[in-house]
């Protein structure tokens, strides 16, 4: 089928070059509603850490944080950014892996016009891998992974809209080199936080897009849902583990009145894991959310 590319007034040859590896860069599923999903960027870090690890010891367990950082804007501090209060929890959790939401990238937001993501891995000394959903003032914002390992076969995916309107939904995976030649598929996503109609649409996404994954996965984030929803977690549970389920968990919003159980840590197969620990972290500056953070022993 012939193609006839179309003529912008004022795009050069090289610009228009760049489109065509913009768009053919994006991750297009099959499963996605979008035929020609946004164009968004995916950066990733340089795999500065943990590398050429094949020699070493497996892995008996692994500690995994999800944190939704609010773009690193303290609550009591509006339009003013404290990256430091951000990465001291993660340092002092020493977690393998965290799972990020609310991440901005260049976007000039409260005055933080750097890449959070990059800065955040270089402060704690991790590898990283940002997934953009939207653009925000001059940059992107979205998610991201942080590993003590390598990050590779990196992928984003669409997850359903609810209108053209709605803020665009992503969900990013990673696979992480673990020593001794061992791996498994991360995880992240930020589930739509004002319809449960549009989030109920989003983790069936999730659930067909992992499900045919090989090995284990977890998978990480603020899926903006209590655990009442019963129609909702009836499809997460009948993929994933959840590493606390019950009234018995700690809840994670607002971190400066925690009620609300929302942001979660799950796995599958169901026997990949045993949960050592789940808990949230007492900060209550830093974010509005708490950071969770699980054990896992691996159950080889």
């Amino acid at each position: 089928m012939r193609r006839n590319l179309i003529r912008i007034p004022g795009l050069g040859l090289m610009g228009l070059m760049l489109v065509l590896l913009l768009m053919q860069s994006c991750n297009r599923d099959p499963y996605m509603p979008n035929t020609t999903p946004p164009i968004i960027e995916i950066g990733s870090g340089d795999n500065t850490y943990g590398s050429n690890n094949d020699d070493q010891q497996l892995l008996a367990s692994l500690k995994v944080m999800t944190f939704n950082i609010h773009t690193l804007s303290p609550p009591s501090k509006p339009g003013e950014t404290d990256i430091a209060a951000t990465a001291k929890v993660i340092t002092d959790a020493s977690p393998d892996v965290v799972f990020l939401q609310e991440v901005d990238k260049n976007s000039g937001r409260n005055g933080y016009t750097g890449d959070q993501a990059k800065d955040l891995a270089a402060i704690t000394k991790m590898n990283f891998v940002f997934y953009s959903a939207t653009s925000v003032g001059r940059g992107m914002y979205g998610v991201a992974i942080l590993s003590k390992y390598p990050l590779r076969t990196i992928k984003k995916y669409m997850l359903t809209k609810e209108s053209e309107s709605t803020e665009q939904r992503v969900l990013g995976t990673a696979v992480i080199d673990l020593p001794g030649v061992d791996s498994l598929t991360l995880a992240a996503t930020h589930l739509q936080h004002n319809s449960a109609t549009n989030r109920l649409q989003q983790i069936k996404d999730i659930t067909r897009l992992t499900g045919p994954v090989k090995g284990t996965v977890i998978i990480g984030g603020d899926l903006n849902e209590m655990e009442s929803n019963a129609e909702f977690f009836n499809v997460f549970d009948a993929m994933f583990t959840r590493t606390c389920k019950g009234g018995n968990c700690p809840p994670t919003f607002s971190a400066q009145l925690p009620r609300s159980v929302i942001d979660y840590i799950a796995y599958k197969p169901s026997n990949a894991f045993s949960v050592q620990s789940h808990k949230v972290i007492n900060e209550y500056y830093a974010s509005d959310h708490l950071p969770v953070i699980a054990e896992l022993n691996f159950t080889r």
